[in-house]
């Protein structure tokens, strides 16, 4: 029986409130800028499509430059999964190691690593971004300022946090307004270097936490009250608390170009990663756009992860680990190979195909074991840029598998879509806005045949927009449409409202 629910507006109130404040600190924040001898060179970021964008220091606030000490010469920005590092990032990281002869312990710098490979080995030093509504606020400034810091023993993270409402006026059980928060913990603390491209190593952790914000919201989620096969809102995806999807030693070898991961792994921080839709804390909220279904990508499990790119152009990932501990469980609970992923990646990165720009072309063939059955199954993950300058690009990701050996009930899925960098600047609505995004996409998923599901085909699209309001902070509202939702006796179209503040230090 569907349970109406009226808290809709009241939930908009602490929303409302938030970026209020949000605004108002912000507002508070923008000073003219005060004299700053900062050292020559220009800040690095990249865009929402990857790219990497070069900015004069004398229009970044010094509040945000490095100090004199550190030196541009060690800002380096986050890098985006999925795009190969560009050759200025590259450049500058090598720059950074001129005269280190000898071993260096707790570097303040990542290696120099393959260029796709050092697009999720590493992160780095810069939490700001360019382009925001707000050119700067405090929290800002203290959040840069620290992560300057701690950059200089050696560790570099990216520390997400949203906070989200989720309205399904048509959902088919419990409320259909929930509200959530979440956080999730990136971390790389480089132990050792060698010098000249030798051999490095380094910890990596992920850590996550989601909290429902009602008591509904703390027994409930979006994807079972409205009966759906793909997850509409990807952040819930644990238990109401905090849990570790990461704990692995990494090692790079040969000048970079061959990296181990082993431990507590989770493969969707290597395996099927696309630039323009991987990351429900500032891309597409819809699970399915974050990662393909049908792949049996393993977090929180023990297993290992072999990375090899002999050339800037191609590599080779392999993954393997056990497949049936969820989130929050013992990794060590239940541990055998009865439950386990052979994952293999085959990428293609060429920069600038046929005219088009930077694109990648993924084959992903796997075999998995769950529940002592064993079958097969291939995907494909496709990101394009459409033009070398242009702010538009498009993805796809394909993908077909054994019907026993599903962790999330789609046997087969296809999701197609297009993001767009810049919207409103190159609108020409508002030039300053140079950091914001607009997405959409549409994904077909066919439900695994012994499922009791009232429809065997669901659809579903996803449109966002993602407005940079300081350099820190997002908001980002969002709706979707779900027709034939597999659980859902009615066929719909059944609508999810979303808005959801982004936070990314």
């Amino acid at each position: 029986m569907r349970t109406k629910n009226t808290s809709g507006v009241q939930s908009l109130v602490p929303f409302s409130l938030l970026v209020g404040a949000w605004a108002l600190l912000a507002l508070t924040g923008i000073t003219a800028e005060p004299p700053t001898n900062a050292p020559a060179g220009d800040f690095l970021f990249y865009n929402n499509l990857g790219n990497v964008v070069r900015v004069s220091t004398n229009d970044v606030h010094s509040s945000f430059h490095p100090s004199t000490s550190l030196g541009m010469d060690r800002q380096i920005p986050t890098p985006t999964p999925g795009m190969p590092q560009s050759d200025h990032v590259r450049k500058r990281i090598a720059d950074s190691k001129t005269g280190s002869e000898t071993l260096q312990w707790f570097a303040a710098t990542p290696p120099v690593l393959a260029p796709y490979l050092g697009s999720f080995d590493e992160y780095g030093n810069t939490a700001v971004q360019q382009g925001a509504l707000f050119a700067t606020d405090p929290i800002s400034r203290g959040a840069q300022a620290a992560k300057y810091w701690i950059s200089d023993f050696g560790l570099r993270n990216i520390f997400y946090q949203s906070l989200a409402m989720v309205r399904m006026p048509d959902a088919i059980s419990g409320d259909s307004t929930l509200e959530y928060y979440f956080a999730t913990f990136y971390g790389k603390w480089s132990v050792f270097e060698t010098p000249n491209g030798g051999p490095a190593g380094w910890l990596s952790v992920e850590a996550n936490a989601q909290v429902g914000l009602s008591a509904a919201s703390r027994e409930q989620s979006p994807q079972n009250n409205l009966g759906a096969l793909v997850n509409p809102q990807a952040n819930v995806s644990g238990p109401n608390g905090v849990w570790l999807s990461e704990l692995a030693w990494q090692q790079s070898f040969c000048e970079g170009s061959f990296v181990l991961v082993a431990g507590q792994l989770n493969q969707a921080n290597y395996l099927d990663v696309n630039a323009y839709a991987n990351n429900s804390q500032s891309q597409f909220l819809n699970g399915a756009f974050v990662n393909n279904s049908v792949i049996p990508l393993p977090s929180n499990n023990l297993g290992a992860n072999l990375q090899w790119q002999p050339a800037d152009s191609w590599y080779v990932l392999f993954g393997t680990s056990a497949n049936n501990q969820t989130p929050g469980q013992s990794p060590f609970q239940d541990l055998g190979f009865n439950n386990w992923s052979y994952l293999l990646e085959l990428g293609l990165t060429p920069t600038n195909l046929f005219g088009w720009g930077p694109g990648a072309y993924r084959l992903q063939p796997f075999v998995a074991t769950v529940d002592g059955s064993t079958q097969a199954g291939v995907a494909l993950n496709i990101q394009q840029q459409l033009g070398p300058n242009s702010p538009f690009a498009c993805f796809g990701r394909f993908g077909v598998g054994g019907s026993q050996i599903m962790l999330h009930s789609a046997q087969a899925q296809a999701s197609v879509g297009m993001v767009m960098d810049s919207p409103m600047a190159h609108l020409g609505i508002a030039p300053r806005l140079t950091n914001d995004s607009l997405g959409c996409a549409f994904v077909w998923s066919q439900a695994v045949a012994a499922e009791e599901a009232y429809h065997e085909n669901e659809y579903a699209g996803e449109i966002f927009y993602a407005l940079q309001l300081t350099p820190t902070v997002r908001l980002q509202p969002d709706v979707q449409v779900v027709w034939n939702a597999a659980f859902n006796p009615e066929p719909g179209p059944a609508l999810v409202w979303q808005l959801q503040l982004n936070i990314a230090w």
